[in-house]
């Protein structure tokens, strides 16, 4: 839900803290949204998405931990599932509260102002958070959700991001507020801090489980 800059920009600034230098973690932070190249329809599919009882966008986050971070934390992995859980955030502080509330005739007028907005706010986040475009490279990943083959696509669209931010920066926003965009991007990071923290904590038990305690019938 979130632009390509924004995944950029919170993946950038989650590297270091979860001591993750290899830039297949920035990739996989972007590579949900590969859906683009992939055909419209299967956002559903690389975004691990269902709609709930009231027909609401949610999405099963377990699924994805138990097929691809059950074994190991690999960068593009971890840096994929901080992508899921900061739409998650975007949805909830932004989209539902900003665009899904308003009547169906409205909301479409909302989505392109948002869209536009999107366009105007890279170059703004780019300039805050000083970030500086990484050489990313494609990797072949196996996973049935998504096609690693319109990776270099992604990554061509980011560079454009990168090329073009001071073409709208300096026009005013007309949908979004910039202290809302900046909030929740600091938040996503922050929440996918304590899933990291949550994530090393299983995977550290799984390495050194507790011992089973015998259990001595009475003679």
């Amino acid at each position: 839900m979130g632009s390509r800059v924004m995944h950029y920009c919170i993946t950038s600034l989650l590297s270091q803290s979860v001591n993750q230098t290899d830039d297949s973690f920035l990739l996989g932070g972007l590579a949900p949204d590969v859906h683009r190249y992939m055909g419209q329809s299967q956002y559903y599919l690389t975004h691990f998405a269902m709609k709930d009882e009231l027909g609401n966008t949610i999405t099963d986050r377990n699924t994805y931990l138990t097929k691809y971070l059950s074994d190991e934390l690999s960068p593009f992995h971890l840096g994929y599932y901080f992508h899921l859980i900061s739409d998650e955030i975007w949805k909830e502080d932004i989209y539902y509260k900003k665009i899904k509330c308003l009547h169906q005739k409205d909301r479409k007028a909302a989505l392109e102002k948002n869209y536009r907005d999107f366009w105007r706010l890279n170059g703004k986040i780019i300039d805050h958070h000083s970030l500086q475009l990484r050489e990313l490279e494609p990797v072949s990943v196996n996973m049935h959700e998504i096609d690693s083959k319109y990776f270099p696509e992604l990554i061509k669209a980011l560079h454009r991001d990168f090329e073009l931010k001071d073409e709208a920066s300096s026009e005013g926003l007309e949908f979004l507020d910039l202290g809302d965009v900046l909030r929740v991007i600091d938040k996503s990071a922050r929440v996918c801090l304590d899933a990291y923290a949550m994530l090393k904590k299983s995977a550290l038990q799984r390495k050194n489980p507790d011992p089973v305690e015998e259990v001595h019938g009475t003679h």
